[in-house]
C-alpha cells in the first residue's frame, strides 16, 4: 500500500531531498515550505495521511507547535515526527511532551528518519485502531439505549426530556410496563450536564424491606452481621451523577421518608452511622402505578410524591403510538438476528398490519420478546385474518398456565413454567433462557436447585 508523508520544511533543498530518497522508499510525499500551506493539506488529506515531518521553526507567523495542535483537534491521529537544529533540542522535547511522536536533529540521517517513520506509522495505526474500537463501543452502548419512534407522541416526550434535562431538578417517569422507562431515565442522562458520570439503577421491586436501606444507603462496617467493611450504598456509587429508582411505588413507607429527606438536604445516614454524608446526585424515578391514587389511598406518602412530580413524563402505551410498530418491528428483527447469528429475514407487509392491529398489553417489551421468537424459531407471527389470535390459541404447542392466588407456591410456579417451556423448546436451554428473559446462568441453577428437592 502507498503511504503518504507530508514534509514541512522552509529550506527548498531539504524538500527536494525527502522527496525523492522518501519517493525511492514507496512513500507518495506531499510538501509545504511554511505551516499555513501545510495545516491546509493536512485538511484536505486528514484520512488521507499516514506520518508528518515537520521542521520546528518555521516561518510566517505559525511553527511547529501550531501543526501539533491542529492535528489534535482532528477525528483521526496522524504521527508527528519533529526536526530541529542542534540546539533546539530541548524545545523539541518540549515538543514531544505536547503531542508529537519523536524528534531527530539536522542534518537528517535519512535511514534513521525512514526508520522512525515505519514505527510512528505502526503507532499510527495503533492510535486510530484504539479510536475506532472506542467509538463502536460508544456506538453499540448508545444503540443500546436508543429509543426507536416516529410517532409524534414520543417526539414531544423526548422534547420535553430534553428541556428537563437541562436542570438538576427529579424527574418522574410514568408509564405501563414495558414501556421503555430506563430507556427514557437514559435519555435524559445522555441531555444533561451528568452525561458521563455514573447512572446506577436500582429496582424498589426487587428488594426486600430488610436490605433496602442498606441496598441504597449503604452501611458501616459492624452494623449488622455480615458487615465486614463499609458500604457507599447505591447514592454513595452515584456521586456526581444519576441514581435511577425503578418501581418506586413498590418502596415502604420508611424507605419513603428516608429518601424525602435525601432529596431535599442531599443528606443521607448509612446503617449504623450517626453521620450524615452528603451526596451530589440527581434522582430520577419510576413506576407503572398511579402514585397519585396510591398518596390518597395512604400508600405513598403525599409529599413524597409532591417533590417527585415537580417534572413528570408519561410514556404513551404502544397501543397508541401505533406508528412506532413498524420501525420497532425492524429494529428488534435486526438486533435479535445479530445477537442470534440469523439471517436478516423481515416479516412481509400483511404480517406487520397484522402486528400494528394488536393491542400489545405488554407494550414494548412484549414486541420486542415476540419478535425474537420469530428469529429464533422462524414461527409464531401473525398471517392473514385474525392470525394472532390463531397464533395465541395454538402456540405452536406451547402450554397455556394459569394459577389462582394461594393455590401454588412461587417455588412451584417457577417450576411448572420452567418445564413447561423446555417442553416447548424441545429442551433447547439457550432458546428457553431467551423466551424467559434469564440468563443460562439463572437457568441452570434453577434446574440446579430443583434435582436437590
Amino acid at each position: 500500500m502507498n503511504r503518504i508523508v507530508l514534509v514541512i520544511d522552509d529550506e527548498e533543498s531539504i524538500l527536494q531531498s525527502m522527496k525523492f530518497m522518501l519517493g525511492n522508499s514507496g512513500y507518495t510525499v506531499m510538501t509545504a515550505a511554511d505551516a499555513t500551506a501545510g495545516l491546509k493539506i493536512i485538511k484536505e488529506l486528514e484520512h488521507e495521511l499516514s506520518v508528518i515531518v515537520t521542521d520546528l521553526f518555521l516561518p510566517g507567523g505559525f511553527d511547529g507547535f501550531d501543526i501539533i495542535e491542529a492535528v489534535k483537534d482532528l477525528e483521526t491521529q496522524i504521527p508527528i515526527i519533529m526536526i530541529t537544529a542542534f540546539g533546539n533540542v530541548e524545545t523539541a522535547v518540549r515538543a514531544m511532551q505536547n503531542g508529537a511522536y519523536t524528534f531527530l536533529t539536522k542534518p537528517i540521517d535519512m535511514k534513521v528518519l525512514l526508520e522512525q517513520m515505519n514505527k510512528a506509522i505502526e503507532v499510527g495505526n495503533l492510535m486510530k485502531e484504539n479510536v475506532r474500537l472506542k467509538k463502536e463501543n460508544l456506538d453499540i452502548s448508545a444503540d443500546k439505549y436508543r429509543i426507536i419512534f416516529q410517532s409524534e407522541a414520543m417526539e414531544k416526550l423526548l422534547k420535553n426530556a430534553t428541556e428537563i434535562a437541562k436542570t438538576d431538578e427529579t424527574v418522574l417517569i410514568t408509564g405501563e410496563s414495558g414501556t421503555g422507562k430506563e430507556l427514557v431515565a437514559h435519555f435524559v442522562l445522555r441531555e444533561s450536564r451528568r452525561v458521563g458520570a455514573p447512572f446506577v439503577a436500582f429496582n424498589a421491586a426487587a428488594v426486600t424491606e430488610s436490605l433496602m436501606e442498606s441496598e441504597l444507603f449503604g452501611y458501616k462496617k459492624g452494623a449488622f452481621t455480615g458487615a465486614d467493611k463499609n458500604s457507599p450504598g447505591l447514592v454513595g456509587a452515584a456521586e456526581g451523577g444519576t441514581l435511577f429508582i425503578d418501581e418506586i411505588g413498590d418502596m415502604p413507607p420508611s424507605l419513603q421518608t428516608k429518601l424525602l429527606r435525601f432529596l431535599e438536604s442531599k443528606e443521607y445516614l448509612p446503617v449504623g452511622s450517626s453521620t450524615p454524608l452528603h451526596a451530589n446526585v440527581r434522582i430520577i424515578a419510576a413506576t407503572n402505578k398511579n402514585l397519585e391514587k396510591e398518596a390518597e389511598k395512604g400508600n405513598f406518602r403525599k409529599d413524597l410524591y409532591y417533590r417527585l412530580s415537580t417534572f413528570i413524563l408519561h410514556i404513551p402505551p404502544l397501543r397508541e403510538r401505533k406508528e412506532d410498530i413498524p420501525l420497532l418491528v425492524k429494529h428488534f428483527v435486526e438486533k435479535a438476528s445479530l445477537e442470534f447469528a440469523k439471517e436478516v429475514v423481515y416479516p412481509d407487509h400483511e404480517t406487520i398490519k397484522e402486528l400494528v392491529k394488536q393491542e400489545w398489553k405488554g407494550n414494548v417489551r412484549e414486541l420486542k420478546s415476540y419478535m425474537s421468537r420469530f428469529v429464533l424459531t422462524g414461527s409464531g407471527l401473525p398471517s392473514g385474518e385474525n392470525g394472532h389470535h390463531a397464533a395465541q390459541s395454538e402456540n405452536s404447542g406451547a402450554a397455556v398456565l394459569s394459577f389462582r392466588v394461594g393455590e401454588k407456591t412461587l417455588d412451584e410456579i417457577e417450576k411448572e413454567m420452567l418445564e413447561a417451556t423446555l417442553k416447548f423448546t424441545n429442551g433447547d436451554k439457550h432458546l428457553a433462557s431467551k423466551l424467559l428473559g434469564r440468563s443460562e446462568r439463572t437457568l441452570y441453577r434453577r434446574l440446579s436447585k430443583d434435582d436437590e428437592l
